[in-house]
């Protein structure tokens, strides 16, 4: 039930980031960063041990991750520019970041 709820829980909040990122610009971006790294953070707290850390944050590159591919009309959620890349390769960063830290 653990395994589930913390993988649903950084899915949502990777879709949250992907939606949040390019809306205010550049502080949307912060906010989506921020508040993911908030929200996994609390999951380890929330029960203890950073393997749930690991799957929030796996599940949030993981949506971040498809959200920046190609959908089935050509669609992007995640797109190229400075905002995208950055969400993208600092929210990796932090993830790694979180995940190391005690829970």
């Amino acid at each position: 039930m653990r395994f589930v709820a913390s993988l649903v829980f950084g899915a949502l909040s990777g879709v949250a980031a992907a939606f949040l990122h390019n809306a205010f610009t550049p502080w949307g971006l912060y906010l989506a960063l921020t508040a993911s790294g908030i929200s996994i953070w609390l999951v380890g707290r929330l029960w203890g041990y950073r393997r749930y850390k690991i799957i929030a944050g796996a599940a949030w590159v993981m949506v971040l991750v498809r959200a920046g591919a190609l959908g089935v009309g050509n669609e992007l959620v995640v797109q190229g520019n400075s905002a995208g890349n950055t969400l993208l390769m600092a929210g990796i960063f932090m993830v790694i970041f979180v995940a190391a830290l005690k829970p």
